[in-house]
């Protein structure tokens, strides 16, 4: 017959110190947890000190870091947080800005956007009447994706030219933090897993 054991509080003999758990609870799984716990948190980064720019007007794969998860239980919530990139404006040489956008793929499948609007970030500058500068950049959402258990999914943050550029949009820029490409920088993404 299993015994029960209710209590309010589990102390020590002496009331103080911890408490030594020598063999595991049973019972406790993904499952188990309520909506809204953590599962997992992966994070995976990328040093580089490539200049990564395009002249497109539609969104393109940025070449930072790319995240991937396999999510623990079904139904799912992922928050996708990416940072460790700077974004370059120069006005005065018709680089006005950079806008991005979230996109994941499930199971292999075809890069799509985690949102449905036209971009999850950027930065602006029309003005004209200063150099250039440099603006650290990151972007979160949170995603619902529709999966299967034991299917990956993998992140990735995509970029344009702002509608109003006309000489391209510029990521880690050689010209400005990272001139001559002297140094490196670490782009991060952390995903982190929550239950349905």
């Amino acid at each position: 017959m299993a015994s029960k054991l209710k209590t309010d509080i589990l102390e020590t003999v002496s009331g103080s110190g911890t408490i030594a758990l020598t063999n595991q609870l049973s019972g406790m799984t993904h499952a188990s947890v309520p909506s809204g716990s953590v599962l997992q948190m992966v994070e995976n980064t990328r040093v580089h000190s490539d200049n990564l720019t395009t002249t497109s007007t539609t969104m393109v794969d940025s070449g930072l870091v790319t995240g991937a998860i396999t999510p623990a239980s079904a139904g799912s919530k992922i928050a996708v947080d990416i940072s460790g990139f700077i974004l370059h404006v120069n006005a005065a040489n018709g680089n006005y800005g950079v806008q991005f956008q979230m996109f994941k793929s499930v199971n292999g499948g075809t890069y799509v956007k985690v949102n449905a609007g036209n971009m999850d970030g950027g930065c602006y500058d029309e003005t004209g009447t200063h150099g250039w500068s440099d603006q650290n950049g990151s972007c979160s959402v949170l995603d619902t994706p529709s999966y299967t258990l034991g299917q990956a999914i993998n992140y990735k943050l995509y970029f344009r030219e702002d509608h109003g550029n006309s000489n391209g949009a510029y990521i880690n820029h050689h010209g400005g933090i990272l001139q001559g490409g002297a140094l490196s920088i670490t782009s991060r993404i952390r995903m982190t897993e929550i239950k349905g």
